[in-house]
């Protein structure tokens, strides 16, 4: 799912936050961006990450569970088919 971005680059939703580490990334919650940051770290099964320090935000673990949405400027990775070379 392709979505517009507070910084005019493309990003899109991601369930899989797991592969996120290293990437910056958009943290939305009911509708407005919450946060931007580098992911430092994530749960090896999706359930969370942590976004690192920045300024005067502190490090912050994010749940998965907690409905917020992860934009990335990667593809999504899941629920979508994959393509495959003829």
């Amino acid at each position: 799912m392709e979505t517009g971005s507070m910084s005019g680059v493309t990003m899109y939703v991601t369930d899989q936050w797991q592969s996120l580490i290293g990437e910056i990334v958009e943290i939305w919650r009911h509708g407005s961006l919450y946060r931007t940051g580098l992911v430092d770290d994530a749960m090896p099964d999706a359930s969370g990450i942590w976004v690192a320090p920045d300024g005067v935000l502190q490090r912050e673990f994010i749940d998965a569970a907690s409905g917020c949405e992860v934009r990335t400027r990667l593809y999504p990775r899941s629920g979508y088919a994959q393509e495959t070379a003829p």
